[in-house]
């Protein structure tokens, strides 16, 4: 395929392509600018779901006629041109853009102190919104080093994770870096966890704070990163690499009580406040507390709220969909929609205007990140 660039490939399910990880994916990716057309047997309605999940633009059923493959290979001939002429005319702005202005992607990070209030579920379709919100890829990165869920949830699979790109991560340029990222069809390129949970005890802090830096600096829309509930290096140097950073909670007094120990400590360490969101989720029933005497508890307002979807969210995870596009008219789509046009905006008021925050930038207080000493620091300030 690579060689003889088609503009139309027809795959058999019975070939077992769905059991290789990522090859149906990159056959069906824009970069390769074919059509894909699965043929497979009444019975596999199952596998040829899979498989336009994974991004076939097309599907035969045994047995069919000549009429019927003839038609389906022209229309997803037109379908191939068209996406041709996209993929250059994005090749060349990108080439044009993103490269010769030294454009970089901004980092919006998705974390709580607590576990268990929709952080995944969050980042995922916050992803997808932004690739629709601002016609670009955006990079979704699984930075849960322990138990990541986030190919689960778009259900992708690839042979490179989080932990494999870190290591070779000198030895990759641009290209390769982008190529590491496994595509999801509704744009978003997707870094998973890794494999093995004792990744996290052996990947660095300035590891991951280069990674992120890499990533942004490919100029591909955004970059959102969904963390763990651990405040150790690793999630600091991820809250140092942010722009945004989404601090979730949920209308649950233990939820609630976590994030204001966490706030504090974002005090404590000279955060700048200015890019900490709160996002007010309801994945359980809500209590009785109204948003006012939340905020004032909080002592910060609340950005956006995501109505309570139980269904649709369990069911969105478990097929392997994003809720905004498997439930398009729910009210959790339409909070997620909004966060996302929020940020975008925020970061176009920010270019038009103010810099955006970056630590690193001039005038940034230089500090040590090591969790003890972050604690140590924690110590002084409450004794003074």
């Amino acid at each position: 395929v690579e060689k003889l660039k088609p503009n139309v490939v027809l795959v058999d399910i019975a070939s077992g392509i769905l059991e290789h990880a990522d090859l149906l994916n990159r056959l069906a990716a824009p970069s390769a600018a074919c059509a894909v057309i699965v043929v497979a047997m009444g019975h596999e309605v199952d596998l040829v779901r899979q498989a336009m999940l994974s991004g076939a633009q097309g599907f035969l059923l045994k047995p069919f006629g000549e009429t019927d493959l003839l038609s389906s290979v022209r229309q997803a001939y037109e379908l191939s041109m068209q996406r041709r002429a996209q993929v250059e005319q994005t090749q060349a702005s990108q080439t044009s853009g993103a490269k010769q202005r030294g454009e970089r992607a901004p980092i919006v990070g998705v974390f709580s102190p607590k576990g268990g209030v929709g952080c995944t579920t969050l980042a995922v379709n916050l992803a997808v919104a932004l690739v629709e919100a601002t016609g670009q890829e955006s990079i979704l990165v699984d930075a849960d080093l322990r138990f990541g869920d986030v190919d689960t949830a778009l259900n992708v699979s690839s042979t490179t994770t989080l932990g494999t790109v870190i290591t070779q991560l000198d030895d990759l340029d641009d290209d390769l870096l982008l190529q590491c990222l496994v595509r999801h069809k509704s744009g978003v390129r997707v870094l998973p966890a890794p494999d093995h949970l004792d990744a996290a005890d052996w990947i660095e802090h300035e590891d991951m704070r280069k990674l992120l830096h890499r990533l942004a600096e490919l100029g591909r829309g955004w970059v959102v990163v969904d963390t763990w509930s651990a405040l150790n290096d690793c999630t600091l140097s991820i809250l140092d690499a942010c722009d945004h950073l989404l601090v979730v909670t949920t209308p649950q007094v233990t939820a609630l009580r976590d994030v204001y120990r966490f706030l504090e400590v974002l005090g404590l360490l000279k955060y700048d406040m200015q890019k900490v969101w709160l996002v007010l989720n309801h994945c359980y029933l809500p209590g009785e507390v109204r948003m006012k005497d939340l905020e004032r508890t909080l002592g910060r307002p609340i950005t956006q709220t995501i109505g309570y979807a139980p269904g649709p969210v369990v069911n969105s995870l478990n097929r392997g969909v994003p809720l905004v596009e498997a439930y398009p008219d729910s009210q959790a789509t339409d909070n997620i929609v909004s966060l996302a046009r929020q940020l975008t905006d925020a970061y176009k008021e920010a270019e038009s205007g103010v810099a955006v925050h970056s630590r690193e930038g001039a005038g940034a207080k230089t500090r040590k990140r090591g969790l003890f000493s972050g604690r140590l620091t924690l110590g002084s300030e409450v004794s003074r």
